[in-house]
């Protein structure tokens, strides 16, 4: 299959915007955000996002249709930080390998989600090609981890945008380059903006052994560490009683996660979708093979309303330690190549018709 590849370098990035392609309805933008971030806006005919290509490989901003679905934050831009809170307003953020989410009282501090959200990329490309799903344009990098005598390895993700769609395909590679085994934990957080009234239809079973909701914990007694800990212990009772989003009822300030395990269809894949009052849906979907879970994550304080419709993970939203007891990490032999898939992006109202009734029959075997 045909391809053409374009290596680009950072001093392209400057504060007037440079076409760097444009082939057909593909066009990728190279410009310089305020902040001094380096960005690159990636376009179709239906989709446009701006990708971080230097910075994490960060998707800092998504529209489908013409309808912006980034979460809600207090970041117009990317701030030059790698301080996880002090600049938390993208779409999309890759973590681990190392560790993943945050440690637990009493271990040893390591960067929330690890080194990979704000990473420094090489070998960063734009590429335009035809697969067997019709022309594309794509967008990679490579981030290498060295640690002396410890660790070296390689994460390398693809995002890849089709003519006329509005679903994105990403891969990542995970390359251990030692000579001793690599154990690695990884999750993808995809943060969309909440909709009051939007639905949660999803391929995992609300049980207590696939739909595990953590509760949150501030201590104290403040009006705001009563009312999170009072709708965690209601949420914990009843699993479908967020399957609704609703600012009025629910309480997710500062934050709430659920682990969630999905059943997958015949392809090992599983779905899930936040579908809007009018029908239309967000959607995500991953092969499990390498990410069997996926986290729920909820943030909606006012300030701040994101949803992580499922977050494909390695293992929990527990501490590695915890990963680590409960046999959560994967292992690549020396020199061994990992590839983890999933999509995500918007279905239309009887795109999400058709999902549904996909979701339905894999829950009912």
């Amino acid at each position: 299959m045909a391809t053409t590849r374009t290596w680009i370098r950072q001093d392209f990035f400057q504060d007037r915007p440079l076409e760097l392609v444009t082939s057909g309805e593909f066009c990728a933008t190279a410009f310089r955000y305020e902040t001094g971030i380096p960005a690159l806006k990636v376009e179709n005919s239906r989709s446009s996002m701006v990708i971080l290509p230097y910075f994490g490989m960060q998707v800092w901003f998504v529209e489908f249709d013409g309808r912006e679905l980034t979460q809600k934050s207090m970041f117009e831009e990317p701030q030059d930080t790698t301080k996880f809170g002090d600049n938390y307003g993208g779409f999309l953020y890759h973590c681990g390998l190392n560790n993943v989410n945050g440690p637990a009282d009493g271990e040893d501090p390591y960067p929330m989600h690890d080194v990979l959200p704000f990473g420094a990329f090489r070998d960063v490309y734009v590429e335009t090609g035809t697969d067997d799903e019709g022309d594309y344009l794509a967008v990679g990098g490579t981030y290498v981890f060295r640690n002396s005598q410890e660790l070296h390895w390689a994460y390398t993700p693809e995002l890849r945008l089709h003519e006329d769609s509005t679903m994105v395909d990403m891969t990542a590679t995970i390359e251990n380059r030692r000579t001793h085994p690599l154990e690695y934990v990884w999750l993808c957080h995809m943060n969309w903006l909440g909709v009051d009234g939007a639905r949660f239809v999803d391929s995992c079973p609300r049980d207590p052994e696939h739909f595990m909701v953590i509760p949150t914990e501030l201590g104290g007694d403040s009006s705001r560490a009563v009312a999170i800990r009072e709708w965690s212990q209601a949420f914990l009772a009843d699993p479908t009683a967020g399957d609704v989003l609703d600012s009025a009822s629910q309480v997710y300030d500062p934050e709430l996660c659920v682990n969630c395990r999905y059943e997958a269809d015949a392809d090992g894949w599983a779905h899930a979708m936040q579908v809007m009052p009018a029908g239309d849906a967000c959607y995500v979907g991953w092969d499990t093979a390498k990410a069997p879970w996926a986290l729920r994550w909820f943030c909606r304080t006012g300030d701040e309303d994101g949803v992580g419709i499922a977050l494909p993970s390695t293992g929990t939203c527990q501490s590695t330690t915890y990963q680590k007891e409960h046999g959560y990490f994967n292992t690549l032999e020396p020199g061994g190549t990992d590839i983890i898939r999933w999509c995500f992006g918007y279905l239309t109202p009887d795109e999400a018709k058709g999902m549904t009734n996909r979701i339905e029959a894999i829950l009912e075997g």
